[in-house]
């Protein structure tokens, strides 16, 4: 057990509910990706590496330098006979019911597109935009409502050395057979009221920069090999619409940076992970829906961020669940000294976070054995609902529970806080306000406690009893668990002299959000165990009765089964 609480290698096989170490997975990415695809990549480097100068060059040219189609190149303004294509000789290509082959293009290129249009390729990019000789590579494509464009390639189907805004109301339609369907090497865009689909024998989307998805359409975006949607910078969802990621085999969602999402929905289904944001996942005002099934070493995690906090909040509905031997619904962890994290902060929204060693089985065996052949009274292989850990004297973990529903359950554990430090000084907790432990019945904060290897190990759980527990696995912790808020009472109707209250500044309205009644709520606060959050947070009694009216729904949904690929 030993290995649980220490920083885990990939290899572990019972590592502990984090199960990557970031730089140990980015060493060993090799081993289920394409070698042809990295030794690409290492090349677009070089390509990028060696245009800097130019790039640091002011643009003399505000156009493309040239324009290939189907295969041949032009240098001046060009169209075909049938009128499915025309360039303008500078920024703009406008396709009209166009199908064809590749699309080519130096500099900044505007692709316009109305009716039906299609473009396929073969051992080469589908629409690529590289650098210019005096401009930065810039690829904009922009469609009318009921328009659409398909771009199939056997290479990436969009790719651009730059930028990449799609825009409009149109449908962009990409699939790669074997490589990423969508691929930016600078920031990638999302804009308007169209839809995007991107499935990739690698990546279905990703970008070497920011990708912002603004589009109160639907985005889809699917992945075999690699991640549903990856970014080596910050990912931002907003909108209103409906972004969904998958992998067959990788994180559905990886940001190396950050993830928010922010009136918008996201329903992700990964392997190993379903989110993955290196530097904080903040879920606002969204709607959000999160799978993982085991990886190759038996851990998934749904939520899970390395080095910064998870927070959800302004009445946000999250569903987690994650299957695997080691596995956690929503998971938070730092032992870097000079990096924040190690905190999950839920405010006035509904959350479900669910980990099970097996999605319908009966958990985890109940001993286990080590190489000795020697059995351990504690089952193999950890399962937490909710779990934020740090160590190596960093701000101590803390899980932070304010006017929300929440219902977690773990094979091992419900909810679970932990630090580690050399004093025993630095502890774990979990704080709820304003919301109070429906189940278990007699339910409170915990303690726990345990010296391992000269290392304090100090934390809070959920469960019942008095004692100081040593393990996460002792009978005193909740399986499974309730918290919630108190009933919200309805107030009389004011009279018609009475005036309307002015909003809080401190408490503005989350973006897209929409106007609901006034309600009161208790002033008495709800009665909890172990620490209270004195956090600040004014939201107001109306995004509570959003919470409470989402409620009933969450809590009565059954867990759908994973599909198994």
């Amino acid at each position: 057990m030993a290995a649980l609480f220490t920083t885990p290698k990939r290899n572990d096989t019972t590592a502990g509910t984090h199960v990557a170490e970031p730089d140990v997975r980015r060493r060993i990415g090799l081993a289920h990706g394409s070698w042809r695809r990295v030794t690409r990549r290492i090349v677009a480097g070089a390509v990028c590496a060696l245009t800097v100068s130019s790039l640091l060059m002011p643009s003399v040219s505000l156009a493309a330098e040239w324009v290939k189609v189907g295969g041949n190149k032009y240098n001046t303004a060009a169209s075909d006979e049938a009128g499915t294509w025309s360039w303008d000789g500078a920024d703009d290509l406008k396709l009209n019911n166009y199908n064809g082959g590749e699309i080519q293009a130096a500099g900044k290129l505007n692709v316009n597109y109305s009716g039906t249009n299609i473009v396929t390729a073969e051992w080469i990019e589908g629409i690529n935009v590289s650098h210019g000789t005096n401009e930065n590579a810039e690829l904009n494509i922009q469609g009318d409502a009921g328009s659409t464009l398909s771009v199939t390639s056997t290479e990436d189907a969009i790719l651009s050395t730059g930028n990449i805004n799609i825009n409009g109301a149109g449908s962009v339609n990409a699939t790669s057979t074997g490589f990423d369907a969508i691929n930016a090497g600078g920031d990638l865009a999302i804009k308007g009221s169209g839809n995007v689909n991107a499935t990739g024998a690698s990546d279905g989307i990703r970008a070497n920069g920011n990708i912002t998805i603004d589009d109160s359409g639907a985005v889809t975006a699917r992945a075999t090999e690699d991640k549903g949607i990856g970014t080596d910078k910050n990912l931002t969802i907003k909108g209103g619409g409906t972004v969904e990621a998958s992998s067959e085999k990788d994180a559905a969602v990886e940001a190396k940076g950050s993830l928010a999402a922010t009136n918008a929905s996201l329903n992700v289904n990964g392997v190993e992970y379903g989110v993955y944001a290196h530097k904080g996942i903040t879920l606002d005002h969204a709607n959000v829906t999160v799978r993982a099934g085991k990886g190759r070493y038996g851990g998934a995690i749904a939520l899970f961020t390395y080095q910064d906090d998870i927070v959800v909040k302004n009445g946000s509905t999250v569903d987690a669940f994650a299957e695997g031997e080691v596995s956690a619904a929503f998971s938070t962890r730092n032992d870097r000294p000079n990096e924040k994290g190690g905190h999950i902060y839920i405010s006035d929204s509904v959350v479900k976070a669910i980990a099970r060693y097996v999605e319908n089985g009966d958990g985890p065996i109940p001993y286990s054995e080590n190489q000795d052949g020697e059995t351990s009274p504690e089952p193999q292989g950890e399962n937490i609902g909710i779990i934020a850990q740090t160590s190596e004297g960093v701000t101590p973990a803390v899980i932070s529970i304010i006017r929300s529903k929440v219902t977690a359950e773990g094979d091992t554990a419900a909810i679970f806080a932990r630090a580690m430090s050399a004093d025993g000084k630095t502890i774990g907790t979990i704080k709820i306000e304003n919301a109070a432990i429906q189940t278990p019945e007699g339910g409170k904060v915990i303690d726990y406690r345990k010296l391992r290897n000269g290392i304090y190990e100090a934390g809070q759980a959920i469960g019942t009893g008095d004692a100081v527990i040593d393990s996460p696995y002792n009978e005193a912790v909740a399986k499974s668990m309730v918290i919630a808020p108190p009933e919200v009472a309805k107030p009389e109707d004011p009279k018609p002299d009475e005036t309307k209250p002015a909003e809080s500044k401190q408490d503005p309205k989350p973006e897209g959000a929409k106007t609901t009644k006034t309600v009161a709520v208790a002033t008495t606060k709800a009665k909890a165990t172990g620490v209270l959050a004195a956090t600040g947070d004014t939201s107001g009694a109306a995004i509570v009765a959003t919470v409470l009216a989402g409620t009933a729904a969450i809590a009565a949904g059954t867990m759908a089964s994973r599909k198994r690929s």
